[in-house]
């Protein structure tokens, strides 16, 4: 686990990141410079890369246009810069506080986002199917939620056909269980991302690696009240907010008081990818 924290706390303090807007008629970047947890933001010139391929229609019914020959770009903040956040919980271990967090959601009427993996949809496909029936976005996570650099882990998942293979097997489940791909959108296991994992998932139509722009730490033991300082504390417009559903983290708790504290602040909710415009 103290490794695991290391790793989080080394992407965090070295990132710096091109974040994107994509648009219907193609792929366009807002690319300010942030440092993770800070409201820092140096506009840069948008850039327009040329495309080559088409993906499934998005949730707002456009075809996601990607150019599958550029790698992925991580992204740790939405680009806006107006009061929404993102709340984003991955799935990989137990069922834990699953259902009482869709509950809260609803009863809250906010949209989340959940980083699934394709072990843990295939063992609760009646969760994936709430989840998409009631307006949340599946994130792929990995099948099987190896590491695919083994810097957090020694069950790593190495080279381009194996990475590739394994995402697209996560994919074929939830395409499966909520009728549409979950590309482009993925959030590597444990953070671990390098160049060539990047251009392996890139080249499957995966462009955007989310990452997180506040870590609750609900899975290194920090308890209700302390997850909810802690976003509190971090947030900014635009952010990414990273949590987990099973019993071994607080973020289930700490949910509820959590949106009634950020919408208290003037913030609103959104999934990552209506934060992206997709």
């Amino acid at each position: 686990m103290r490794r695991l924290l290391r790793t989080r706390q080394l992407i965090a303090a070295t990132a710096s990141v091109v974040l994107a807007a994509t648009v219907a008629a193609g792929v366009s970047a807002l690319a300010p410079s942030i440092a993770v947890g800070s409201a820092a933001m140096v506009p840069r010139p948008a850039i327009v890369r040329p495309v080559s391929a088409s993906a499934p229609a998005s949730a707002t019914g456009h075809a996601v246009r990607l150019d599958l020959t550029v790698p992925a770009e991580l992204y740790w903040k939405l680009p806006v810069t107006s009061r929404v956040v993102a709340l984003t919980f991955d799935a990989g271990s137990d069922l834990g506080y699953t259902v009482s967090m869709l509950n809260t959601l609803k009863a809250k009427g906010v949209h989340a986002t959940f980083g699934i993996t394709g072990d843990w949809a295939s063992a609760h496909p009646d969760m994936v199917r709430r989840m998409a029936a009631e307006g949340h976005q599946v994130m792929n996570h990995t099948m099987h939620h190896k590491s695919l650099t083994g810097v957090s882990s020694s069950n790593v998942l190495l080279g381009r056909s194996a990475r590739q293979a394994d995402v697209r097997q996560a994919d074929d489940i939830f395409t499966s269980l909520t009728g549409h791909t979950t590309v482009p959108f993925f959030r590597p296991p444990y953070g671990d991302t390098n160049a060539s994992v990047q251009a392996d998932l890139g080249g499957i139509g995966y462009r955007f690696f989310i990452m997180w722009t506040i870590d609750t730490l609900g899975w290194h033991g920090m308890s209700a009240s302390g997850i909810i300082s802690r976003v509190i504390t971090k947030v900014v417009p635009g952010a990414i907010i990273a949590g987990h559903v099973g019993s071994a983290s607080q973020d289930g708790p700490a949910l509820g008081p959590m949106i009634d504290a950020l919408r208290a602040r003037g913030y609103s909710f959104v999934t990552v990818a209506e934060g992206f415009g997709v």
